[in-house]
């Protein structure tokens, strides 16, 4: 885990902080091509271009490595998240916009998607973290009587568990085309919204997502314990 990643590389050497990026660059390539279980220390330091004892000096493992892409993602969707909610009045459409949002996690950036498919430990921290957030903004909901739902909770639980599949189904191909919108007029469906009045919200945030968003960034060098933030679904 974090505590135990190696800080033999100088904390402010330049070089350091350069192998450190290709070795994050490497991996996300890496897993976006083969996933997470296929992919070896290996395969990464190759296509990085370092030698395998140079990555030892970043990271424990490649699952620390694994955590500290998934990290990078995490800050991003937190980030977008506040953004959707402080600026979309209606909850539906914000939920909307919320779980299309996940899905194209497959096409944005598929290493990621990857790891919150394969790796246990990741989904797990998804699904502990993610979920309050998910519940607060359906409770929210609720309560202005936009949602009619017995049990925030259980809703909940049911869209982050029906994601990850449709996740995989992304990455390999399976999917429909218009998965995303299936999956947000099913969420609004849920939540008590009309079939009619979900297939408007969810072209409405269909619309509103289609908005650019900054490009996928390598974690940020600076040496230190890494720390996967809160994200919600």
């Amino acid at each position: 885990m974090a505590n135990s990643q190696r800080t033999l590389a100088g904390k402010d050497d330049p070089r350091s902080e350069r192998t450190r990026r290709a070795l994050l660059d490497g991996g996300r390539r890496v897993l976006a091509r083969k996933g997470v279980e296929a992919a070896t220390v290996l395969d990464i330091v190759r296509e990085a271009g370092v030698s395998q004892p140079s990555f030892y000096n970043h990271f424990a493992s490649k699952d620390q490595l694994v955590e500290a892409i998934a990290a990078d993602f995490f800050k991003r969707d937190v980030a977008y998240k506040v953004q959707v909610f402080s600026r979309i009045a209606d909850p539906a459409e914000a939920i909307a916009m919320n779980v299309r949002h996940t899905l194209q996690v497959a096409k944005r950036d598929p290493a990621v998607a990857w790891v919150m498919v394969r790796s246990g430990a990741m989904r797990e921290l998804e699904r502990t973290r993610g979920a309050d957030d998910l519940v607060n903004m359906i409770s929210s909901g609720a309560r202005s009587g936009r949602f009619r739902i017995a049990d925030a909770r259980v809703v909940a639980a049911v869209i982050l568990g029906a994601a990850y599949p449709l996740l995989q189904d992304i990455l390999q191909g399976k999917a429909p085309p218009d998965v995303e919108m299936q999956f947000a007029e099913l969420v609004l469906r849920m939540l008590g919204l009309t079939h009619r009045e979900a297939a408007a919200v969810a072209a409405r945030a269909s619309a509103a997502s289609e908005q650019p968003e900054p490009p996928a960034r390598p974690v940020a060098v600076k040496r230190r314990k890494l720390c996967t933030p809160t994200s919600g679904m």
